[in-house]
């Protein structure tokens, strides 16, 4: 009778599409995943939260023969993979009871929600060796305390907090009689009772950060900052590879579809201090784990000072596809290695 242990299984729990059964999400970076773990020895397939039972889930895997997604029925997995694509689907009790499920059993789950960015802020900004790095940020409370705010910094800039891909951000500066709003590459100015009424429609919608302005360091005249993809690495997050993305002319945006492009990491190579990146990877994915519960992977968006000193600026729980393909390629071996890793070690239920 044999003793070898069952093969690692990894559950990837992704969002419903708008046709049966497709899903939401980069499904080529699903497919590459399923493929690399099945080199290395493991299993994953792909479920929705309607696809859980009580002693089995199912879910689907890809048969590159096939060109299609089979729906079969899988046990637990191992460990499960959040790429759940909205918030409000993080709030659904089948999702908390999952987790919690997870949490009991000591099993991982990789990435438990998206975050959440004012309370990164506090989290991030209590710990002393991270608060040099950190723009000051504060929620949007009143119309009055911006204009307080604006008068003391003359430039700011507002960010809704569960944003993401540079969607509904805006440069705000003040200068005396009128207010000029940055949006993209428009720049457009307003009389007091306009800006104030226009900052209302915008901030009343959503919730809203407000953030002051770090002046950047520029290749060209143009901004660029960095997109840094972070995993879990035998006990410490570390630095799986930096993408860089430049601002078009005159333009806030360094994000691709706002008109940012992407450069070569080697273009300024030369300005960037590797070994306090490597420290910010460590530290932030210690005290993200340490918050939200274990936080495997993750991105971090960094400006560089003019003394090309790094800036946080954001941290992403659940990174889009990485256009450098040397980078979104080891993304996918590091990951399925930690998948396979982790789903080794012993769980309560064993």
């Amino acid at each position: 009778m044999s003793n070898a242990k069952p093969a690692p299984l990894v559950g990837l729990l992704v969002s419903k599409g708008s046709k049966e059964e497709t899903f939401l999400g980069d499904i080529a970076f699903f497919k590459d995943l399923q493929k690399e773990m099945t080199s290395n020895g493991g299993s994953l397939f792909l479920f929705l939260l309607e696809g859980i039972q009580q002693d089995s889930i199912t879910g689907y895997m890809f048969y590159e023969g096939q060109n299609k997604w089979r729906r079969q029925h899988f046990p637990y997995p191992d460990l499960i993979y959040n790429r759940i694509s909205s918030r409000a689907e993080e709030s659904n009790p089948s999702f908390l009871k999952l987790k919690e499920l997870y949490k009991k059993k000591n099993r991982y789950f990789f990435n438990p929600c998206f975050f959440n960015k004012i309370e990164c802020y506090t989290l991030l900004s209590s710990i002393r060796t991270l608060q040099p790095f950190l723009p000051k940020t504060w929620p949007y409370t009143s119309m009055e305390d911006l204009l307080k705010k604006l008068s003391i910094y003359q430039t700011l800039f507002i960010k809704p907090v569960q944003g993401y891909k540079g969607k509904g951000i805006y440069k705000l500066a003040a200068n005396g009689t009128y207010f000029t709003v940055y949006h993209g590459s428009k720049k457009t100015n307003y009389l007091h009772y306009e800006f104030v009424s226009l900052i209302k429609k915008i901030c009343e919608k959503k919730q809203y950060l407000i953030q002051e302005e770090i002046h950047t360091d520029t290749i060209d005249r143009c901004k660029y900052d960095l997109r840094i993809h972070c995993l879990y690495n035998r006990g410490k997050h570390t630095i799986t590879g930096i993408g860089v993305r430049k601002a078009a002319q005159d333009s806030i945006m360094t994000h691709v579809p706002h008109g940012g492009h992407i450069i070569s990491v080697d273009e300024i190579k030369h300005r960037l201090n590797e070994d306090t990146l490597k420290s910010l990877a460590e530290q932030i994915g210690q005290s993200l784990s340490s918050f939200y519960g274990f936080v495997g992977e993750f991105s971090m968006d960094i400006g560089l000072t003019r003394d090309y000193e790094p800036i946080l600026f954001e941290v992403n729980s659940k990174p889009m596809k990485f256009d450098e393909q040397d980078i979104q390629i080891e993304r996918i071996k590091r990951l399925s290695k930690l998948f396979v890793a982790l789903a080794a070690e012993p769980k309560i239920d064993e």
